[in-house]
């Protein structure tokens, strides 16, 4: 039946807002733009995280999160808070991992994530 995740799709309202922190905060580079640059998509590894910009489709506070893996937690950790990112979820350790949430500029729920080995 379902063999894998396809994307990731995270809604937002401002494509320059949502663009300029996904490619300059986050530094995920752009894979596919469509839609006047209301869509682009990010691939990281084997999942795509596409963000898009529809009147359809709005942005929540309470929708689904995103971890994204990270070789150096602790680096990343400190480059975001640098760049003026707020964790709603301080670095937090766990058996498996080392996580941290914040938001994107329309509150949707984005984690710095390292699994321990």
């Amino acid at each position: 039946m379902i063999k894998e995740v396809a994307f990731v799709a995270i809604a937002v309202s401002d494509k320059e807002r949502a663009r300029k922190f996904y490619q300059e905060t986050l530094e995920l580079k752009p894979a596919t733009t469509a839609l006047e640059g209301a869509w682009v998509e990010y691939d990281l590894g084997t999942v795509t995280i596409g963000v898009g910009c529809h009147p359809m489709w709005q942005p929540s506070h309470d929708g689904t999160s995103v971890a994204f893996e990270v070789e150096d937690f602790d680096g990343v950790y400190a480059k975001l808070k640098e760049r003026g990112v707020t964790f709603d979820i301080d670095k937090t350790e766990t058996p498996i991992c080392w996580m941290a949430q914040f938001r994107d500029p329309d509150g949707n729920k984005l984690l710095v994530h390292k699994r321990k080995k």
